[in-house]
C-alpha cells in the first residue's frame, strides 16, 4: 500500500507506503514504549512504514536530521523510538501518519498522508502489537523485493514506535 507523496513545497515529500514483517528472532526480545513493554518472539509480524524520499535526498535541502536511525538488522527488532508515534483511526482502519513529539505542542511536527485502509491482516497486527516500525533509507516507490533487499544488504534505518488510535 502507498500513500501519495506530499503536496509540493512541503518537506520532507515522503512517500509513505505500509507492508509487514514477519520477524525471524530466534528468542523474546522486549523493546519498552512508553509504558508498556512489547514482547516479540518467534515469528511475530508486524506494520511497517517505509518513509522513502521522493527524489534523492542529496537533490534537495532536505532535513535528515530526524531520520538518523540505527541500522536495521533483519534479524531483530529495531530500536525503541520514543518521540515517533504512527497515527491510525479506529473508524476506518487506516493510516493517518506520523507525528515527532517535541517539548511543547507548537513544535511537535506531523506528516499526515491521505488515509490509507489497512488489510485486514495489519489491523489485527496492530491489535495484537500496538506498534509499527518506521524505516528509511529508499527514494521513490519501493517494491517488496527492493524493500527486502534493502533490509538483507542493512541499508535501512529503523526505529520500533508506539501506534496510537484516534
Amino acid at each position: 500500500m502507498t500513500t501519495p507523496p506530499h503536496s509540493p513545497g512541503r518537506l520532507p515529500a515522503f512517500n509513505m507506503s505500509l507492508t509487514h514483517v514477519t520477524l525471524p528472532s530466534a528468542q523474546v526480545q522486549v523493546n519498552r514504549l512508553t509504558d508498556q513493554i512489547n514482547e516479540f518472539i518467534l515469528g511475530t509480524s508486524v506494520v511497517v512504514i517505509v518513509l522513502s524520499t521522493v527524489t534523492d535526498p542529496a537533490e534537495t535541502d532536505f532535513d535528515r536530521s530526524h531520520f538518523t536511525w540505527p541500522t536495521w538488522q533483519g534479524e531483530t527488532i529495531p530500536e525503541a523510538h520514543q518521540k515517533w508515534k504512527a497515527v491510525f483511526a479506529t473508524r476506518d482502519r487506516t493510516f493517518r501518519g506520523l507525528y515527532y513529539e517535541r517539548p511543547t505542542l507548537e513544535e511537535t511536527q506531523t506528516y499526515r498522508v491521505p488515509n490509507t485502509v489497512l488489510s485486514e491482516a495489519m489491523w489485527k497486527m496492530l491489535q495484537n502489537e500496538p506498534c509499527a516500525i518506521l524505516c528509511t533509507g529508499l527514494t521513490g516507490d519501493p517494491s517488496a523485493a527492493e524493500i527486502t533487499t534493502a533490509l538483507e544488504e542493512g541499508t535501512l534505518g529503523a526505529v520500533l514506535v508506539e501506534a496510537l488510535f484516534a
